[in-house]
């Protein structure tokens, strides 16, 4: 019997009649979603050190007049920062955010005035703070996750390697009979984690696009 007739979804997931997942869409689907994750991760960490750097030496220098320069550089490298999450967003929607700025262009008062008054430079910065805390946390869980699945998945390969046996929660896993059971749980372990991180993934896009598209 047919499985029946295929349909795509506006994510890009390609599904029978049934809404039954196609196993090679959904595997791409985990695929592309850990790779956002994962690169958010990175960015999150980038974001942190750039919001406060900046934040601290545009606050430090606004007494001063190369504080007006530091500030608008400030908000260009801020700008640079979220571009790279603009881009990473196309592993889950097909394409990047669209960055919507108005012009900044003038002499340096008039461009410091204009990228002051852009909401679009406040959403960067809400972004820079938010992604530093939420894009780290969903990043970290899904490293972890997808990390301790693949572990259990190949435990019998290599538990012999760890000297007392290998860490499985509360348990020391070091015969290969233990190691097998282990193994058997890495099927509803990997559904787990593919579901987990699809909901990371969406909800951390959809804030994405909210902030910066």
């Amino acid at each position: 019997m047919a499985a029946g007739r295929r349909r795509t979804d506006p994510e890009g997931m390609t599904t029978t009649a049934l809404n039954v997942p196609v196993p090679q869409a959904w595997i791409r689907r985990l695929g592309r979603d850990t790779l956002y994750l994962t690169f958010g991760l990175a960015t999150s960490i980038l974001a942190l050190a750039v919001w406060i750097a900046g934040l601290s030496i545009s606050l430090s220098l606004a007494v001063f007049i190369v504080g007006l320069p530091a500030a608008l550089v400030t908000a260009i490298v801020f700008r640079w920062t979220v571009e790279l999450d603009r881009r990473n967003a196309a592993l889950v929607y097909g394409a990047p955010i669209k960055a919507r700025y108005r012009d900044h262009g003038g002499p340096i008062l008039v461009r410091l005035s204009r990228t002051f008054r852009d909401p679009q430079t406040w959403r960067d910065l809400a972004w820079l703070i938010t992604h530093s805390v939420v894009g780290m946390a969903f990043g970290i869980v899904a490293v972890t996750v997808i990390g301790y699945t693949l572990g259990a998945a190949t435990l019998p390969l290599w538990y012999w390697s760890i000297p007392g046996g290998a860490e499985v929660g509360v348990i020391d896993v070091d015969t290969l009979p233990e190691a097998l059971g282990v193994m058997l749980l890495a099927a509803p372990l990997a559904v787990l984690s593919a579901v987990l991180v699809r909901l990371m993934a969406r909800a951390h896009s959809r804030l994405a696009l909210l902030l910066l598209g």
